[in-house]
């Protein structure tokens, strides 16, 4: 009674400590991107309007820069920006509390599966100081917060085969539709995820597949509306920006190749086919996501989704890894968590690899659930294994040096390096520029912002608290670029681009060494 007392506290410490980690100067650091300002401007357009900036009601996607997001994060956002008003903070918030509620949901996952109180202390503790994690909880990501109604649906599901209580048989689908509406990669990983779970456990499901009707048919009804949605407001499109076959390579490669041939008998189309060659890639693209560099030495190519000289995991987590695949794979074939971890860690991957930017952490963030399990089980195992020797308190002393300088370095890579290094890909001093746009305005007949950024146009609506039903009446798109993105080029006397041959009496906000120096913009006059 005791020992699970201390249990009890103990995971109740690793939350606290999971919240200020993630919490800490979340309201500056890192700089608000333009796909948290699109979240927040639209949820703020909501409650006054309830329209989006585009001028539609209550929507399901969002049109936002043509990408169309889902807009379960946005009508997550509303009470917080409602209470709080439109700043960073408010628009964070809702990611910040599930971020951390999914170390919890993990704890309880493991400690339902295998009644291991340490264990399920050890992987919520490498959770909570898990960087790639960390990093995707202190922001308005949205595939941090659909992770966690993946995790919590998971939970569910095992909680109503373990417990049998028919209210889980409601909860389980309900949670896993949640995460279709916040975020595109779930809508793959979900389904994914509910037929492993549905096969693992057929047996007793079919015996009580009478509980399950009622259950799953409101599913399926709930599920629905997003998928109409999808097809009919430009889902398709955003797929076409980003999925495996916006990369023509593999097509042009299969027609050089053709080429070198000098005929286009059958055999050769055969041989050099590019969907075999679409295949390869996309085997090329799933299995990056195992690669040691991209896991524990460089981690992913986008500035936004990585700390410098990091991988996405600990370098010191690599051996605790393979120690928790032995660990599970040693497991008696009765464990649950065995086949439901190496399952999970198959899947996540599946939705970022079918997009021509892979590695992808950000699109393939449920992997950290499955990596942090068997991390967390190495970790377990290596402590049971120094109990037995006569240098375990040697062994014990350099985990722990490892594990605090490896938790050091990280912490100083995102706070100190992070927002110098990467300042442009972080989109920084927007929320001082802007005020100070705003306040010249009436000064100038034009103002010329640099366009360096991606979508500048939704930060100026954001940190100007732009008035909706204005925007709403002149919002025009560019044509969308090769990925099918566009943005805005003018509101009211600002054009979001600086011409060759600038106007008398115009302000130029411009940002082209910005990258370089990432210390201020370029304000001038003409």
């Amino acid at each position: 009674m005791l020992m699970k007392l201390i249990n009890k506290y103990t995971i109740w410490l690793v939350l606290l400590i999971a919240l200020v980690i993630r919490g800490y100067k979340i309201d500056v650091l890192p700089s608000l991107n333009p796909d948290e300002a699109a979240l927040g401007y639209n949820a703020y357009s909501l409650l006054l309007t309830g329209k989006d900036e585009h001028g539609t009601a209550w929507p399901l996607h969002f049109q936002s820069f043509g990408d169309y997001k889902p807009g379960g994060y946005v009508y997550l956002a509303m009470p917080f920006i409602r209470f709080l008003g439109l700043n960073p903070l408010a628009v964070r918030l809702p990611n910040l509390i599930l971020s951390v509620l999914t170390i919890y949901i993990v704890y309880k996952l493991v400690l339902l599966l295998t009644f291991n109180f340490q264990l399920s202390t050890f992987i919520a503790l490498v959770l909570t100081f898990n960087p790639w994690h960390i990093h995707f909880s202190r922001g308005a990501w949205e595939s941090s917060a659909a992770l966690f109604f993946i995790v919590l649906g998971i939970y569910w599901f095992y909680s109503y085969i373990i417990s049998h209580k028919s209210y889980f048989s409601f909860l389980f689908p309900l949670a896993f539709v949640a995460s279709l509406y916040i975020y595109h990669s779930a809508r793959l990983i979900s389904p994914l995820l509910v037929v492993f779970l549905i096969i693992s456990h057929h047996s007793y499901l079919q015996k009580n597949y009478q509980k399950l009707i009622l259950p799953l048919l409101l599913a399926v009804l709930l599920t629905i509306p997003v998928l109409v949605s999808f097809l009919h407001s430009g889902g398709t499109t955003r797929f076409g920006g980003v999925g495996l076959t916006a990369d023509y390579g593999p097509t042009a490669r299969a027609e050089e190749l053709l080429n070198q041939h000098g005929n286009t008998q059958l055999i050769n189309r055969i041989t050099h086919n590019k969907r075999i060659l679409y295949t390869i890639s996309w085997a090329e693209k799933y299995f990056s996501h195992f690669d040691i560099n991209f896991l524990f030495i460089t981690g992913d190519d986008v500035p936004r989704s990585k700390s410098p000289e990091m991988g996405q995991l600990y370098l010191i987590e690599l051996p605790l890894l393979l120690l928790g695949i032995v660990y599970l794979i040693k497991q008696a074939r009765k464990n649950i968590l065995k086949p439901f971890t190496f399952v999970f860690l198959f899947i996540a991957p599946i939705a970022s690899s079918l997009t021509f930017q892979a590695p992808s952490a950000l699109r393939a963030l449920a992997m950290v659930i499955p990596l942090s399990i068997l991390t967390g089980c190495g970790l377990n195992y290596f402590l049971n294994l120094c109990q037995k020797s006569v240098f375990r308190i040697t062994f014990y002393g350099l985990l722990i040096i490892s594990y605090t300088f490896s938790v050091g370095y990280y912490f100083d890579a995102y706070f100190i390096h992070s927002p110098q290094r990467y300042a442009f890909a972080w989109n920084s001093g927007f929320a001082d520029i802007i005020p100070f746009v705003e306040s010249q305005k009436p000064n100038y007949e034009n103002i010329y912002f640099t366009n360096k950024y991606d979508q500048p146009y939704i930060l100026y609506l954001f940190f100007s608290q732009y008035y909706p039903p204005q925007i709403q009446s002149q919002i025009i798109l560019t044509p969308p670029d090769q990925y099918g993105f566009s943005t805005v080029d003018k509101i009211d006397n600002i054009t979001f681009h600086i011409p060759t041959v600038v106007p008398p009496h115009s302000l130029i906000i411009d940002a082209s060494d910005y990258q370089l120096t990432g210390k201020s913009f370029k304000i001038y006059t003409n």
